[in-house]
């Protein structure tokens, strides 16, 4: 032991009649009986050594200390308020250590329980992402098959009716005829948004530059209905990550950025940029009207000044 409480009450009223000397040999012995965990050596040379007990008058107080309080033995000197005060200390540490290796055994098992809780979560997430994928992909499969242009069933059937061998000469001629008759029709929306990605093919790939947007959103659908192209998107986002520097970037943002882009788009103004032949032949007509009227006007007398290089010459009459 390195350490033992000492009850100053109880020692002194042990050591009351002992005197100053006695009392002070009887504190070394009971530092060495806890220090050594064990009796004292009964042989006096030894102990005596060990007490720097060298002097009669300390040797008497020695052997008056031993009969008082110390019982001899075989073990050696034996004092029963020592080796209680030991075996309490020793039941301490034992239970000091029964509570660590508990803790230790509560600390592992809550590590285990964080571990398994864990490794659930992650389970868990990988089966949501692989059913949004799923569902992802059953979406791009329902929506390819609609803008493939399927026909009704009952068109279906009035198709069957042909017969195999009809007359594809005959068919030719009647789209001639009907193509005469009846002027081109505008483009319709599934023309207008020819080239342009599915709704499923967007939410991709605004997903990949870091923008969440599912195919159900409804800005989706109208860009793919306007037929928005996924280098178009890849231009606008880039351009809209170089304008946020690192900023979380959104959805409107993007569509702001492409609604700038039509409308500069559509104030541009390129009457003017045409051939000087057309603009010629647009301001004063084809060269067979420019020589028509130059015929008249010889035939005529008449002078027309619709050019600056042309000089008028009028015959004298006689």
């Amino acid at each position: 032991m390195i350490y033992y409480p000492h009850y100053i009450a109880d020692f002194n009223s042990a050591t009351r009649p002992c005197s100053r000397l006695e009392r002070g040999i009887y504190r070394d012995m009971r530092d060495m009986y806890y220090e050594t965990e064990k009796p004292l050596p009964v042989d006096p040379k030894i102990l005596y050594r060990r007490l720097l007990v060298q002097t009669p008058e300390e040797v008497e107080a020695a052997e008056m200390v031993l009969a008082e309080f110390f019982e001899r033995t075989d073990a050696g000197w034996f004092n029963a308020e020592c080796a209680q005060r030991i075996r309490e200390y020793h039941e301490g540490l034992e239970k000091s250590s029964a509570g660590g290796k508990a803790k230790a055994e509560k600390e592992a098992r809550r590590k285990q329980a964080e571990a398994e809780a864990a490794a659930r979560k992650l389970q868990e997430d990988n089966a949501a992402a692989a059913r949004r994928q799923q569902e992802e992909i059953d979406f791009l499969r329902d929506s390819s098959a609609n803008d493939a242009g399927i026909l009704p069933e009952g068109c279906a059937q009035d198709a069957g009716i042909l017969p195999e061998g009809a007359n594809q000469n005959q068919n030719q001629n009647q789209n001639q005829n009907q193509n005469q008759n009846n002027p081109p029709a505008q483009t319709t929306l599934s023309e207008d948004r020819a080239g342009g990605a599915t709704p499923v093919q967007l939410s991709i790939a605004f997903r990949a530059h870091g923008i969440d947007c599912q195919p159900a959103n409804p800005n989706l659908h109208a860009l793919s209905a306007q037929g928005l192209t996924l280098d178009v998107l890849d231009a606008a986002c880039a351009e809209a990550k170089r304008s946020k520097a690192g900023q979380p970037i959104s959805l409107g943002y993007v569509v702001g950025i492409l609604k700038r882009w039509r409308g500069e788009a559509e104030a541009l103004n390129v009457q003017g940029a045409v051939p000087p032949s057309r603009a010629s032949s647009a301001q004063f007509g084809s060269s067979k009207d420019q020589v028509r009227r130059d015929t008249i006007n010889a035939l005529t007398g008449s002078v027309s000044y619709d050019h600056a290089d042309i000089i008028d010459i009028v015959p004298q009459l006689a």
